[in-house]
Order: C-alpha cells, then sequence, then structure tokens
C-alpha cells in the first residue's frame, strides 16, 4: 500500500496459461476470458501511490484486442518466472515428480514456466523406483528438491459430514441461502458436468437427487467431485476450488491440473455453471470479485467460466445487509461478464434473461417465492423488468439426506 510494490489482477485460467505459455516458449495467446471487463480495458489499479496514500499511481494498460469467428477476445502474454516454489508427494533423484489428489493445481504450469523450480516432497527414492506412468512432472523442470523431516499435510478448510445430516437443517444454515440453493438444483438435469462456484453454489450439491447422474468440475483439478468426508475420511490432499475438503465421486474420478481444468472450461465441455454474485444487472452482466472494502483476492475462475459458453446460473441474496438492492440497472462496482446471465435466482424471485432481435437482453420475472408480490420484487430492485404473463410460484426440492 505505500507505493512499494506492484500487483496484477488475472483471472485464474488465463494466469495458468500465462504461465504454461511461458514454459512452452509461446510469446502471447489471445482468450475470450475478460474482455469487455475492467481486465482488458485496463482501469485496474497495478501501484498505489507512496505514503500510505490510498490514490493509485498506476493503471493498468489496455489489453490488445481482435474478433475470431465473430467472438472478441483479448492478447494475454506469457508469464515467465524466475523462481517457481512447488510441493509434491514423491521424487526420484532426477527431479520427476508424482502428486497426490488435487495438489497438482498450479504446480505443474508455475514449474514449466520458472527458470528455477524448487520442490519440496515428502520422500525421495532411487531412480528408476517411481513408475513412468504415474510422473505428473518429468525432471527436466525441477532443479532442487527439499524433503524436510516431519512433514504434515495440512487442509486449509477442513469441512466434515455428518452421517444422517440433513441439508441445510445445521444449527448455522442460512435459511435464505438455502432457498436459493434448493431452487437451483432444479435446473440440474441427468448426465449433466457442471461448476458450482462458492457459497451459495457449492450448497446446491447437498440437493442434488443421489439417482442423478452428473459429473461436478473443480477448478482445481479434480472432475467428479463426491460429497464432504466423514470425519474419518478426510484427506488434506482432496479438495475443492474453495480449499475445502471432499471426497472423489464413487461413479468416478479424474485427477489433473488447473491448465487442463480450464481447457475444459474454455473449450465449452461443461453444460452448467452457477456462480454467486455481489450485483447483476438488467442487462445480464455479473460483478462477483471486487467488493468495496473488503479484502481483494482477485477474481479466480470466475471470469473464465462465464465465458465458456455454457448456461449461466446466478444465485444471490437479493438485497445487501442494508437493504440495498443488488439487481440493478447497471453494475457499481467491476464486473466480471457482460451481458452472460441466463438465470438469476433470489430467495424472492427468479429472473430469465431473454436476448431480443436487436440483441439488448431483457430481465423477465418468471417465478416468486411464497408470500413475495410483484410489488415487493420491484420495490427491492433498482433494474427495470418484465413480468412473465405466465408468472408461477417458485418450486423447490425437498431437502435430502446426506
Amino acid at each position: 500500500m505505500n507505493g512499494e510494490f506492484e500487483v496484477e489482477f488475472c483471472p485464474m485460467g488465463t494466469l495458468v496459461d500465462r504461465l504454461r505459455a511461458a514454459g512452452a516458449g509461446l510469446p502471447a495467446f489471445y482468450t475470450p476470458t475478460g474482455y469487455g471487463t475492467a481486465v482488458a480495458e485496463g482501469r485496474l489499479p497495478v501501484r498505489f501511490a507512496p505514503g500510505k496514500s490510498v490514490r493509485v499511481a498506476r493503471f493498468s494498460e489496455p489489453r490488445e484486442t481482435r474478433q475470431f469467428n465473430g467472438r472478441w477476445c483479448t492478447l494475454e502474454m506469457a508469464l515467465p518466472a524466475d523462481f517457481a516454489f512447488v510441493r509434491a508427494w514423491k521424487a526420484d533423484k532426477r527431479g520427476n515428480l508424482v502428486f497426490r489428489g488435487t495438489t497438482q493445481n498450479f504446480n505443474l504450469a508455475s514449474a514449466k514456466a520458472a527458470k528455477v523450480c524448487i520442490a519440496e516432497v515428502e520422500e525421495i527414492v532411487e531412480c528408476g523406483e517411481l513408475d513412468p506412468k504415474t510422473v505428473h512432472l518429468p525432471g527436466v523442470y525441477v532443479h532442487r528438491l527439499v524433503c524436510p523431516p516431519n512433514i504434515k499435510r495440512v487442509a486449509e478448510f477442513v469441512v466434515e459430514r455428518k452421517p444422517g445430516f440433513s441439508a441445510g437443517t445445521g444449527k448455522n444454515a442460512h435459511a435464505n441461502r438455502n432457498l436459493i440453493a434448493r431452487r437451483a438444483a432444479l435446473e440440474i438435469q441427468d448426465g449433466m458436468t457442471l461448476n458450482l462456484g462458492i457459497g451459495i453454489p457449492n450448497a446446491v450439491a447437498s440437493y442434488i437427487p443421489p439417482e442423478m447422474d452428473v459429473v461436478l468440475q473443480g477448478e482445481n483439478g479434480l472432475l467428479g467431485i463426491g460429497p464432504y468426508p466423514l470425519p474419518e475420511e478426510v484427506d488434506p490432499d482432496i479438495t475443492n476450488a474453495g480449499k475445502q475438503t471432499v471426497t472423489m465421486s464413487k461413479a468416478g474420478a479424474s485427477l489433473f491440473d488447473s491448465a487442463e481444468s480450464f481447457s475444459m472450461i474454455r473449450g465449452g465441455h461443461m453444460d452448467l455453471t452457477m456462480l454467486g454474485a455481489l450485483e447483476v444487472s438488467g442487462n445480464g452482466d455479473i460483478a462477483s470479485w471486487w467488493a468495496p472494502g473488503k479484502v481483494l483476492k482477485g477474481m479466480g475462475g470466475a471470469m473464465d467460466l462465464v465465458m465458456s459458453g455454457c448456461r449461466i446460473v446466478v444465485l444471490m441474496e437479493h438485497t445487501d445487509k442494508e437493504g440495498k438492492p443488488r439487481v440493478v440497472q447497471s453494475c457499481t462496482v467491476p464486473i466480471t461478464g457482460t451481458g452472460v446471465v441466463d438465470l438469476l435466482i433470489t430467495e424472492l424471485c427468479t429472473f430469465r434473461f431473454v436476448r431480443e432481435k436487436s440483441g439488448l437482453r431483457e430481465m423477465w420475472l418468471t417465478e416468486l417465492s411464497e408470500g413475495v408480490t410483484v410489488e415487493e420484487v420491484r420495490a427491492k430492485t433498482s433494474a427495470a423488468f418484465m413480468v412473465d404473463p405466465n408468472l408461477k410460484k417458485m418450486p423447490r426440492v425437498d431437502p435430502l439426506a446426506t
């Protein structure tokens, strides 16, 4: 904050591919992620002025943009590094690395992008002892090995479930959020591959019927996310993108790194994405990563997800803690994507976004929660909207035992 360092905010999928590009000798690449946002237009703070000032001394530069097959993209430069520090499970003395669970994440791309890669491992074995088919990172990318004694695996957020626990009925259950999650679960269809964001979307998994065949994907490198673990099942190396402990689906799962994960996302291989948000506009813009006055961690993978071409469903409470509308005519905080929302579900109602012949999008009120009136929705919504002539009561799934 004293102007002593610079920071660059970068979408998660773009970041891992910038690292991957550097490791592959590619100077730059085009991506649709971030187009139409401050990432592409160059309005993000990079460095503050000295003296503990909140004055921004330097903003990010606009990205070069280009249209491919009718779709606008931004030019992203490769991101080489001097050093990379990675953590693996096993190594042989040539530096070949094996990772456990979801710990591949950014480690592979980071190692490849760096001039010097230093790997901390739990065990170093002799050359030839590792099965070549199990090696995730070839030793050519690794320059130093460190094997401290008594390494402990620690999960950042240990989340457990109890046998017989019923979703949404715990002591800390948030009524509005559970109502939203129960409605959102009805958007999931058999055979779907989907990504559930942090917050309310994450709770939707608890309401998916057990007989339904769906595959949950995590940006950190897990396809086939299972329920939260029982206490005896907790594995710090099996987590979701929110760093919470999870299990792998008994119906089948696969593990990979974050570069592979975002290739799935941007390549259009997801059927549905559910995200939380700070604001949604009447045009279907979503703002989800920058809350004024809060610790700013970056935009995560949301910018990549909203540009993936799959159906985007946003789940959020209708107003903030002060009662101010979060469904607004125009977003008041930096946006994650422009005109990308297909469905918005709040505790009060459901809005559907429809693209008109003019190319503009209109917001239609299609469902009302029990006891809620159109007048109440209008009073708590600052965006203009149309009322569906077939307006109906909002359905919800019943709580499930997990």
